[in-house]
């Protein structure tokens, strides 16, 4: 079931480029299918890096997550590199 509509930026991988410089090996992950669980999201970007943590954040109203979340890599160049893959969670297209 689709509900709403997902631009292309709502369904990117995209790397924090805040002000701190810390925060660069962290990726925002957008479109996560409901149906995946933080060890689908882990096993899948593990194969671009060593994955410290994966966070999905929580839909209050649902049992589930809401489709978005974070994952951070150990280090900056595998999560510049990843940032710009087109990547495919359980069937589901990010880019």
């Amino acid at each position: 079931m689709v509900v709403g509509f997902a631009s292309a930026d709502d369904c990117a991988v995209k790397p924090l480029t805040s002000s701190a410089a810390k925060w660069g090996k962290r990726l925002f992950i957008g479109c996560i299918p409901i149906e995946a669980t933080v060890d689908n999201v882990q096993l899948y970007f593990s194969l671009f890096g060593y994955v410290l943590d994966v966070y999905l954040a929580k839909d209050e109203r649902k049992m589930c997550h809401s489709g978005s979340g974070f994952v951070t890599l150990s280090d900056e160049i595998s999560a510049e590199y990843t940032s710009q893959k087109i990547h495919r969670i359980l069937g589901q297209t990010c880019q």
